[in-house]
Parts: C-alpha cells; sequence; structure tokens
C-alpha cells in the first residue's frame, strides 16, 4: 500500500500536484492543503 507522504498512514489511494512537489499524499491531506490555499486565496482578495 502507498504511504503518505505528510501524515506516513498506509492509505489505499494517494494524490499528487505541484502544490505536493508531486509527493504522494492521501485523501485526507490533500484536502486539508487545498483547504488552506483556497482560504488563504480568499482572505487575499479581500485585502486587494
Amino acid at each position: 500500500m502507498p504511504i503518505c507522504a505528510k501524515c506516513s498512514n498506509d492509505v489505499k489511494k494517494v494524490y499528487d500536484c505541484d502544490h505536493t512537489k508531486y509527493e504522494d499524499y492521501c485523501v485526507e491531506c490533500y484536502t486539508e492543503l487545498h483547504y488552506y490555499i483556497t482560504e488563504n486565496s480568499k482572505d487575499e482578495d479581500v485585502n486587494c
């Protein structure tokens, strides 16, 4: 089974993209990362 690069758990499926530097992330870590990115983008738009 693949291992998540962030939480080190054995998982069934992993995801990667440029935000993870193409490291394998489990769905929970991947979702958390993109949620954080999205929330920061919203905050920056409000401050403009």
